[in-house]
């Protein structure tokens, strides 16, 4: 749906108003001009008449009678329309068959009720348009708030496993803390900073994804199985942020162990025209199939919520499990 301002939005009902009422009117004074005095009972029983009547019951329906909220006020004016469009079923009957017939009145009758719904319809429509732009605009703003409360959830995780790395380091005194700690605060003002937006550049995310892997390397050691490989141009993409994020730090809890010389962690990213495709693959203990095949930890029940939300019918998300290798593949239309 379209968005307009409550400006535009009161011109619009406003011009509205005036040219259907200024339509029905001039078709009225044309119809006079042409029938009265001599055929005043074609006249009364025109087209033009009749919806003249139409818009007179509908206007005061809307715009009086059902503002007042009292029932017998309601009640009164709906008796009063019924004898109006009566008496001109039955002026309608008399004026074609030059006598007043029940059946004939009856399919009159529904008719003009029929009508007079279906004009009520489109006036109660236009002229509570602000009401259904308010009613997206709410709906969408709840939208984006579901995705930052799903994106905060993400924050404190992230942290958890990064001050982890840290002290891990600084148990082992490792010379590398310092420039950790480094890029952990260039990361924090990322997260900080663009997080909140609504969508960040593909590069901007890849770099931060980038950042995390060059810390799990320096963490683990140089020698460690871990391999990270960017193929495509991501300029000019915007993505959800930390959407990837998710999927790596996933493979790093559950797949790399410093006890392990088998243990890996291999990602790969192929940007193609407007697609996304995410590959993690990373070894998996065999004490560890129990939980490997079932991860329902928040982060991955997160990340499905916020595909959903962000990228309906644009993403395919599939994991697998074989050879002790849990491979996990994403692939986003970012169009």
């Amino acid at each position: 749906m379209l968005s307009f301002s409550k400006k535009r939005l009161a011109i619009f009902k406003r011009i509205f108003n005036v040219v259907l009422a200024c339509f029905i009117l001039l078709q009225v004074l044309f119809k006079a001009f042409d029938t009265l005095p001599n055929h005043w009972l074609f006249f009364m029983t025109s087209d033009a008449m009749e919806y003249f009547v139409f818009a007179v019951i509908v206007y005061l329906l809307y715009f009086t009678i059902l503002k007042r909220k009292q029932l017998w006020y309601i009640v009164s004016f709906s008796l009063w329309a019924i004898v109006l469009i009566t008496a001109l079923t039955m002026l309608k009957s008399y004026r074609i068959s030059n006598t007043i017939l029940l059946d004939k009145s009856f399919d009159y009758f529904t008719e003009f009720i029929g009508k007079t719904f279906l004009l009520y319809a489109i006036v109660y429509f236009v002229n509570r348009l602000e009401f259904f732009f308010r009613y997206n605009t709410l709906e969408l703003e709840l939208k984006q708030t579901k995705e930052q409360l799903l994106r905060n959830q993400l924050h404190p995780h992230f942290l958890f496993n990064a001050f982890n790395s840290l002290y891990s380091m600084s148990l082992k005194q490792h010379p590398k803390t310092s420039d950790t700690i480094l890029k952990l605060s260039s990361m924090m003002r990322y997260l900080t900073d663009e997080s909140i937006t609504r969508t960040v550049k593909l590069s901007q995310e890849l770099q931060f994804i980038t950042q995390y892997v060059a810390i799990e390397k320096i963490r683990f050691g140089t020698q460690a199985n871990i391999r990270l490989h960017i193929e495509g141009n991501p300029i000019g993409k915007q993505i959800e942020p930390l959407l990837l994020l998710v999927l790596v730090e996933n493979a790093f809890k559950h797949g790399f162990y410093t006890n392990d010389t088998d243990a890996f962690v291999h990602i790969a990213v192929k940007i193609t025209d407007t697609v996304l495709h995410f590959t993690v693959k990373n070894s998996v203990q065999q004490k560890q199939h129990f939980n490997s095949t079932h991860r329902k930890g928040k982060g991955l029940e997160n990340l499905k919520k916020r595909l959903q939300l962000s990228y309906p019918k644009a993403y395919t998300y599939e994991v697998s499990l074989k050879n002790n290798v849990y491979l996990t593949q994403l692939e986003i239309n970012l169009a």
